[in-house]
Order: structure tokens, then sequence, then C-alpha cells
């Protein structure tokens, strides 16, 4: 069994280590000017996020990161340091996460999207098969999106990544397959963030 995270600046990461890596790598390449976050959790991932934009010469990318609880161990940082994170409390999926809960919440979304050149999304929530096929019907041709607790199969996951990598599967391949089909998404830096137990897909 794997540890399901670890500490970074006093707030805990629920990734395996390999994320930071992963995402400067990935951040690195893309240059996103905004990242969207889906799932706050406790903040940590969300501040070594900001950390590596500042890092990688793009301190004016937007960093946008959605909870549906309140985010309190992560509120009090960015306050205190002024750091540029924005964060929302607030759920934009209806409760059994097929759908959007209203078109409000879906503009919102389309209009971050829209604003980003590119954009590189995070679905790291409740649901993340779900998050995943909402909204990447909303992306444009450049932008990124990624998934957490994947792996490609069951038997890929049971053979290379539990109890090695990460301990936990909440979206695989056949659960993304038509969404990439659909929308004309392609793997992108895909061996990289499987070392972290990710999905990463480019829309072409």
């Amino acid at each position: 069994m794997v540890k399901g995270g670890y500490t970074y600046q006093n707030l805990h990461v629920a990734q395996n280590p390999n994320a930071e890596s992963a995402f400067r790598k990935i951040i690195a390449d893309l240059e996103p000017t905004v990242v969207l976050e889906i799932g706050t959790f406790h903040g940590g991932l969300t501040l070594l996020l900001r950390e590596i934009l500042d890092e990688s010469n793009l301190q004016n990318s937007k960093l946008i990161t959605y909870d549906t609880e309140p985010q309190v161990f992560l509120k009090p940082i960015v306050k205190s340091r002024q750091l540029d994170i924005d964060v929302r409390t607030e759920n934009l999926f209806s409760y059994s996460y097929l759908e959007w809960k209203d078109k409000d919440s879906k503009n919102i979304i389309s209009n971050i999207i829209a604003e980003g050149n590119p954009i590189l999304v995070i679905c790291d929530g409740g649901c993340k098969r779900c998050e995943f096929r909402l909204i990447s019907s909303l992306l444009k041709e450049g932008d990124v999106i990624m998934a957490h607790d994947y792996a490609p199969n069951k038997e890929i996951f049971e053979a290379t990544i539990k109890g090695k990598i990460w301990d936990w599967m909440e979206i695989q391949d056949s659960d993304i397959d038509p969404s990439c089909e659909e929308h004309n998404l392609a793997p992108y830096l895909q061996d990289v963030a499987q070392e972290a137990a990710w999905a990463c897909k480019i829309k072409k």
C-alpha cells in the first residue's frame, strides 16, 4: 500500500510525490495562461501549482480552484500571503454529476476556458470521469485536460500502479474514450502524467 499523499507548505497533497515533477513538465511544455482545478481538497496541490507557474515565468497565468466544501486550510494562506489564486467554493454539477448544476455554472466554466490560451483543466473532484466528460466538451484546440486516480484499465492498475504508485482508481480509458473520440482528444505527455496516476489529453 502506498501513502495517500504528502505535506507541502503545511497542507496535505493527496498525490503521489511524482505529481510535482509531472506538473512541472506539463506546465513548462504547455505554458497555460489559465489553470482550472476542480477539487481543491486541503489545497496543497493548489499551492504547488501556483509555485510551479511562478517559477516557470508564468506569473501572469491565472489559477482558479473550485471545491464544494469551504477551503478552510487554503483560504487563510492565500489571504495572508496575497497569493494569486482565485479560490471558489461552489458546486458546479448536479447531484448525480451527470450534468451541470445549471446553465450559469456551465457558462462560467465555458467563459474561463474561452479566456485561456491555452487552458489546463485538472479534474480531481467528486467524480473525475463526470467532470472530464462535461468539461472536455467545452475545450478549444490546444487545451489540455487531466484527471486524477487514473489507470488505463483494471489489469494495468493491479499489475503496475496499485501498491507502487497509487492505490486508488476512479477513472480508466473506457470512461473517457467516448469523450476523447467525440471531441478529438489525444494523449499529451501521458507517460509523464501516468507516473503520478493522472490521465492527460490535449484537444486537437
